[in-house]
Formats: structure tokens, sequence, C-alpha cells
């Protein structure tokens, strides 16, 4: 490969690598996407010699205005943005500068430019990529940084020294620069092969540190990092039409969980059929009015919470509706026995909402990392809704919380649902329970705006009906049989309810149109009900044994209350089969995903406590079962072997030592010979600066030799200290040869006689 083409190779693949990362993250604008995708290739063909390359060359003037203008547009935007700043603007900028370099790559300056800014836009990916793709990415940028890195040296190094090889006892044979920069033989495989292996040594050595320092750094501080992704539907107030639509472009993961009944289950197809069906539960809504579903957050509404906090590990345990059953552990297994137990990690997700298959009973949050300073508890809300809520708290002392924090970062807990028995109608989960009637005049009521025709046709649909399960039974056949699913939703402007709309007028609509318009029809026929937003499925990673739950799964249903039967799902949407298992390659993608967020963005002193116990424990250090008196442990084998590693190791270091003091004898050596050629660099320079003064400068192309033959063809005082000196400057600085004190005390007295006539 010659040397040019594979800097320039080299150099696109590092600043495409760095690009391709950041455009993982879906936070650029298509329009920045499309131009870089546009103009990246292109730059490919604007070299300094080639006609694209000379127009770019003509506009540098104008370009360098338009950098101007882009600059100061992306600071008034993000000035413009504050107090919440959006660095947006400065991104696309930068992929500007990014394209621009790359179409005017004349010097040394412009591909160290390129470098640069890759290095920025690298970073910018590592605080916004969520995906595994990043992880890809950094190391192939990693790798070819050490290969581009580099060959940006001995590129500078070539074009700036003017190569001469040197051959014994004969003249020498004279290289251009441009000859050794199209030469074949400069870089090859073994270049490609060491650097490579410099590259891999250098990550290992990084992450070996990485997982050894104490950790003091975000994912410290806040026990884990993640860039908050806000989904439409999970806020106070809900429009139809903002949440519900399952399409297969949202891939963004929500939660993951492990449900330890559901790995138990070994038949594949049966497990995919109840992974299918799992709600998970979120916020939960009483008011409707005008196509809005909202909360009247009347305290009677209010979820009963207690909490304990247990002095061996600092979780903390929480029990919907009977505070006074976890006061014990023995109290806290018989308030779960038969529940369905989950392990719930909320992935990058802004809302605070502590999600769980639905009527949830117990909640235990663990504790925060060693040294955190914030926390996760858990707070009451309505409707049985619980969010999660950050504390800062004090690191001496994790009982204390302190204020509340406005962001939220994510959290896992473990919680256990109770296990729900089906009713006669699919769709209907029954509970046990019992509410004072004051308790459901939220859920019974309805807008006065709601036209007349909406409780007439509740009538129609529920008559005949004596029970509220057979009204709820009634409201889903009929909403299933005269209406169908689509996400591609028409509305009729001149109708001011869009539930109205939805029953009278249109003939299809998704998940939040079904939901709500079974919640008011089951409240103008007597039945109350609350409108729910939540998750529906999710797909099987077998990597993991865990359920991974994507944005695509939104859904939404009803909760109506049928007396002695409690609180019932009612799902009045019709039902839709999504694939409920990942193939084998998403498999893969999720679980270094998973391992990722896990031990690399939120790794932390806990993490490393952890990881030591186990490499203590797999080498057979675990701290118990000795008992002082009766002589010392024997060593396991494993112990043994790391004993028998270490002192092989010190026998090597001992019998090498020799060797090692030569190497380091020679390196000595070399660094003193550099020393002593520094004097003669410097006496050569300050001559070359007086000849070019005087009008005779060195060109950039020539090598020391060639300029003093160049010399010599006209008038040149002190011509022949200055062949010394030349001879004394090129052995120093490209032969090692070293230049005795007394030869440099002499050529710096006389070399003030190096002159041209005046």
């Amino acid at each position: 490969m010659r040397f040019r083409f594979a800097h320039k190779l080299g150099t696109f693949l590092l600043a495409g690598t760095s690009l391709g990362t950041l455009a993982t993250s879906d936070v650029l604008p298509n329009l920045t996407l499309a131009l870089v995708a546009l103009f990246f290739p292109v730059s490919w063909y604007a070299d300094p010699e080639t006609p694209l390359g000379r127009f770019f060359e003509r506009m540098t003037s104008w370009l360098n205005v338009a950098i101007l203008v882009f600059l100061a547009s992306a600071v008034f935007q993000v000035a413009r943005s504050f107090p919440d700043v959006d660095l947006l603007p400065f991104l696309n900028f930068v992929h500007f500068l990014v394209v621009l370099k790359l179409c005017q790559r004349r010097s040394n300056r412009d591909y160290l430019q390129v470098y640069v800014l890759s290095f920025l836009v690298m970073l910018a990916a590592a605080w916004l990529a969520t995906s595994v793709v990043f992880v890809v990415g950094f190391v192939l940028y990693v790798l070819l940084a050490t290969w581009t890195l580099v060959l940006f040296h001995l590129r500078r190094e070539i074009e700036d020294n003017y190569i001469v090889r040197h051959a014994s006892e004969s003249h020498a044979e004279q290289v251009t620069a441009s000859r050794v920069l199209n030469s074949r033989r400069v870089v090859g495989l073994p270049f490609f092969a060491a650097t490579g292996l410099v590259a891999v040594l250098v990550m290992l050595g990084s992450s070996l540190v990485f997982a050894t320092v104490p950790r003091v750094g975000l994912g410290f501080i806040l026990g884990g990092v993640r860039r908050p992704v806000g989904i439409a539907g999970f806020t106070d107030e809900v429009k139809l039409g903002m949440q519900g639509t399952i399409s297969t472009d949202n891939q963004t993961v929500v939660l993951r969980a492990q449900v330890p009944a559901v790995t138990a289950i070994p038949d594949r197809a049966k497990r995919e059929s109840v992974i299918a069906s799992l709600y998970w539960r979120g916020t939960v809504y009483d008011t409707y009015d005008k196509g809005q579903w909202s909360r009247s957050r009347e305290d009677r509404t209010r979820t009963r919470i207690a909490a304990v906090t247990t002095s061996r590990d600092l979780s903390r345990a929480y029990l919907l509706h009977d505070p006074f059953e976890i006061r014990t552990r023995t109290g806290r297994r018989a308030a779960v026995q038969g529940a369905i137990e989950q392990q719930v990690e909320i992935v990058a997700l802004s809302h605070p909402v502590a999600f769980a298959l639905d009527r949830p009973l117990l909640f235990e949050m663990p504790p925060p990392p060693t040294g955190a300073f914030t926390a996760v508890d858990l707070e009451a809300r309505w409707s049985d809704e619980v969010s999660l809520r950050m504390y800062r708290v004090n690191p001496a002392n994790p009982f204390e919380r302190r204020q509340a924090m406005t962001e939220f970062l994510g959290a896992r807990y473990r919680v256990f649902s109770r296990n729900t028995s089906t009713s006669r109608t699919e769709g209907l989960y029954l509970g046990q329970e019992q509410l004072p009637a004051g308790a459901l005049d939220n859920y019974l009521r309805v807008p006065e705006t709601l036209a007349t025709n909406v409780a007439a046709l509740a009538q129609e649909v529920t008559a005949g009906k004596p029970t509220a399960a057979a009204k709820a039974e009634a409201v889903v056949e009929w909403l299933r049989r005269t209406h169908g699913y689509t996400t591609n939703l028409k509305r009729d402007e001149r109708i001011a309810d869009p539930l109205e709309d939805f029953l009278f007028v249109q003939s299809a609509g998704h998940c939040e149109y079904f939901a709500s318009a079974a919640a008011i029809l089951l409240r103008l026929s007597g039945v109350p009900t609350r409108y729910v937003n939540g998750f529906l499925g999710g797909e099987w990673n077998d990597m993991r044994g865990a359920i991974t739950v994507r944005e695509n799964r939104a859904h939404s249903w009803t909760e109506a209350y049928l007396g002695t039967d409690g609180w019932v799902r009612v799902d009045a949407t019709p039902a839709l089969r999504r694939p409920a298992r990942m193939g084998n390659v998403r498999q893969l993608l999720d679980s270094l995903e998973l391992f990722w967020g896990r031990w690399v963005v939120e790794y932390s002193a806990s993490q490393q406590l952890l990881l030591a116990q186990r490499l203590g424990q797999k080498l057979g250090f675990r701290g118990r079962g000795y008992l002082p008196g009766r002589g010392p442990k024997p060593l396991s084998r494993k112990q043994a072997l790391v004993v028998t590693a270490v002192v092989l190791l010190a026998i090597v270091l001992v019998s090498q030592r020799k060797r090692l003091l030569r190497w380091r004898r020679r390196y000595e050596t070399a660094a003193a010979r550099q020393r002593t050629a520094k004097p003669v660099v410097r006496i050569y320079q300050t001559t070359l600066a007086r000849l070019s003064a005087a009008g005779a400068p060195r060109l950039p192309s020539e090598t020391p030799h060639e300029y003093l033959a160049r010399l010599k063809q006209r008038p040149l005082q002190g011509e022949p200290v200055f062949s010394d000196l030349t001879d004394a400057y090129a052995g120093a600085r490209y032969g090692d040869i070293e230049v005795p004190p007394e030869a440099v005390a002499r050529l710096r007295r006389d070399s003030a006689q190096i002159g041209l006539p005046q």
C-alpha cells in the first residue's frame, strides 16, 4: 500500500468512525446527517493536486466567512436556549468543520485539525450514544487513531526533513519526499500489525486501570449516569393521539426485567405467549375532559405506602395498602407469598415511574452505591400509582435523605405483584379488595361537554347487563366488533371532542382511543373506571434470561372497579401479535448493551468491591471458616497456582536483570547522544536564519548537503566551516553520531565567519 494512500485512508476512516458513532445516538437532525453523508465522500477527491482541491483552495476566503457566520449562529442559538442549554448547534458546527477540513487537506496542520475535531465528536458520542454500537465504534476509533497518528508523524518527518538515504563509501542516493510518500515500502502489513498490537495493549491497560483504580466520577457520585429519554404518555396530563402508537421504529429500551416465574417455563412457545400478555403498569389518570386525561390528586385516592429500612444491607422495603405486614422479614415473606417476583431496571427514562406487573404489593429498593450522594426511594401518588424519586443523601449516613432532585437517571428495584386470576373474558384480571363508596366519585365523573348521544350509546351497549362485570364485557365486545386498530389516525375537526369523533365517525384508532372509549362508556353505565398507561409484552433474551421492553410496546388500557372483585383490567384494544423473542443478533446486542450500561457507564466503587469479592472467592479466599489456634489454613489449588505464578515472575525478573540493565544503558546512551546533538542543531539553525536573512534561505525540499552544494555555486564566506557544520549536523541529527564537546565549541566560535558577501 502506498504511504500517501494509507495515511489518507486512515484519516477518513478515523473521521468517519467518530461521525458514524455519534450518528447512532439519534440526536442529530436529519438535515445534518444528509449533508455529511453527501459531502463526506466528495471530500475524498479534494486532494490539493485535483481540480476539486484547487477549487476549495480558491474558495478559502469565502469558506472562512462561512465558518464565522456558522459559529455566530451556533453561539446565538445556544445562548437563546438558556437556562436549558441546547448544545446541538455546536455539534452541527463541529460536523461542518470536519467535512470542510477534509476538503481542505493542504498541510499537516489541516490533518491535525481533523484529528482534534474527530476526537471532540467521539467525546460527544461517549455522552449521547446509548446503543452498544458505541462500544464497537470506540474500539475501532482507538485502533484507527494509533495507525493514523503514527502515519501522520512519519509524513510530517518526511516532508519537513527531506529524506536522504546514505550508502557506505559512495555518493548519497537522493530520494525526494514525493517519491517516499508514494512508495509501497514505507508501510506494510508488519507496520499495521505492530501498531494494532500497540493499540490493543493500550486498551487492555486502560481497561485494567478503569477496573482497579477507585472510581470517583459521576457514576460514583450518582450511582449511574444515563442520557434521559422522554416518552410521551407518562406525564401528569395525556392528550389522545400522543402515546400508544405501536411502531417498530421506536427501538429505545425503556426497561428490562427478570421474572423467575417466566424463566422457569420450559416450553418456548408457552413462555412467549405469557410474555406477550404481560402488562407493565405505569401512570394512572382519573379525570377526562376534551380529549385529555389528568389527575384530580385528591387525598382520598392516594396510595397508602409504608417503608422499612433494614440495618443489615441498608435496603428499603415498601408495601402498598397494608403497612403493618413489613415490619419483620417474616411478615414481608407472608405478604408476598404466591406473588410474582420481578427484578426491574428502568433504563434511560426521564419519567420517574415505578413500572411493575399490574397490582404491585411490595417494592424493595437496593442500597445506594458505596459513597454515593444520591439514592432512589418510592413515592406514593394517586390511584394506586407509584413513582420513583432521587434524593441526595449523606454518604456517612445512608439512612439520611436530604432534598429531592428534579432529574431522574434510572433505577433498579425488586417488586412483587399480585398473582391475579383470569376472569371469563379475555383481558379481565381480578383482584380482591374493597373501597369505600366515597373514594369512587372521581372515577365516575364525565365532562358535561360530552354529547348526550354518548350516554345514549352507553345505555344501548350495556342494556340488559345487570352486573358491572357484564357491562365491561359488553363494552369490550362492542368496541372490538365496530372499530379496528390503526396507527394512521384520522380526525374530523368539526367535532370538538376526539372521543366522540372516534365513537361515531371514525372506524379505527389505536389503544388510547379504545381505552378512553371503554372508560367513558362504563362510567356512563355506572361502573367506576380509571385510565392506565404502561407497556404490553416484551422480548425474551435467552442469553440474559430477561425481558426487554422497548418504547414501541407503549400501551393504554382501562381498570374498572367491580365491587368485591376489586379493580379489574379491561383492555378493549383488538389483540395485536408482536414478536416476543429477539433474534440471535439482537440478543447479543441487547446483552452487550446491558453489560456496557451496568459495568462501564454505571461502574462505581460498589461494583469494584463486588468484583474483588468474586475474584477472591474464585481464588479460594473466602475469609470465613478459619479458626485461630489451629494452624495455618492450607492453600487451595487456585491459590497455589497464583503464588507459583508470582514466584516464577520474580525468578524471571531476577535472572534477566543483566539484560534489563543493558537495555537501560543503551537507552541512556541514546538519550545522551541526543543531548549532545542539540548544541550542533541549534548552531546550524542559527546559521540558517542568518543566511536566510541575507537572501539565501534553505528550501523545504532540500537536504542539508543539497543546500551546501547550492551555496558553493555562489560566493560564500567561511565555506570550509559551513561544510564542517553541515557534516556534523547531518551526522548528529540523522545518524546518532556523537559530536565531541571541543568540536562543538569550535563550530560555535567559527560559525560567525559564515555569510554572504555584501
